[in-house]
């Protein structure tokens, strides 16, 4: 079972890379613009409660690059990895998300708004990706922490 984990973790590594340059466009100022449909075969990649119809357009960028980005590298994948990969994708999106809104709300003045809180974190995420697009950025151990999470979770019966 450990095989699995091994086989999940590169295999979520991979896609990070090509999910991050999809990530987000220039100018798109915040996590919640642009709301719209997302795609039917990443309905399954979406947290509980969100509406498919509303999903904001860095989010289905994010999802698409995720899944696309280790479908692609790794064609063979089976119907069930690809459920699993569906759950890692949604997660990681969901908790990098909190991540820089939990750093932005720390180095902020506490008399922030939560738009400006959201406007930050988002910047912080685009710095992110446009850094790694160029080549100039590796991963902190808290972000590989959140997408290792993202995998144990997606495989509760797997243990590490």
């Amino acid at each position: 079972m450990s095989e699995l984990i091994r086989l999940r973790l590169p295999l979520a590594l991979c896609a990070l890379c090509v999910l991050l340059g999809c990530a987000s466009n220039p100018g798109d100022g915040s996590f919640s613009k642009d709301p719209g449909p997302i795609a039917a075969n990443l309905i399954g990649a979406l947290q509980e409660g969100e509406d498919p119809n509303l999903v904001p357009e860095v989010q289905r960028n994010f999802l698409k690059g995720c899944v696309t980005g280790a479908s692609d590298s790794i064609p063979d994948l089976v119907a069930i990895q690809e459920t699993g990969l569906l759950s890692v994708c949604g997660c990681s999106y969901t908790r990098l998300v909190e991540h820089f809104k939990k750093g932005s709300t720390a180095l902020l003045d506490s008399s922030a708004l939560l738009s400006e809180i959201e406007n930050d974190a988002y910047e912080r995420f685009k710095e992110l990706d446009e850094d790694f697009k160029k080549g100039e950025k590796e991963f902190n151990e808290n972000l590989l922490e959140i997408f290792q999470t993202c995998i144990r979770d997606s495989s509760p019966t797997v243990s590490s």
